[in-house]
């Protein structure tokens, strides 16, 4: 198995596992429905943003220079929004 398979199998299996937990503690009254959906709403963004990475990353080197770019521009964002 190469590796953008096992990117993409593991992809495959966390995102209906993850929507799942999210169902299960809306309904156990863990989550509020703001909580709820801000989850599901950032836990689908990110998911898009690992499959279009993988995706990337396995054309050519320019796609891996994209991805490179990619997660220093989050990973700035999310300095900003912490602070």
């Amino acid at each position: 198995m190469n590796t953008n398979k096992l990117h993409y199998l593991i992809a495959l299996i966390s995102y209906p596992i993850t929507i799942m937990h999210f169902i299960i503690y809306y309904f156990l009254n863990d989550y509020t429905k703001d909580m709820f959906i801000s989850g599901v709403v950032f836990f689908s963004i990110a998911f898009l943003l690992y499959v279009i990475f993988v995706y990337l990353s396995s054309k050519n080197d320019t796609g891996k220079k994209l991805v490179i770019v990619g997660l220093l521009l989050i990973g700035i964002a999310s300095i900003f929004l912490a602070v």
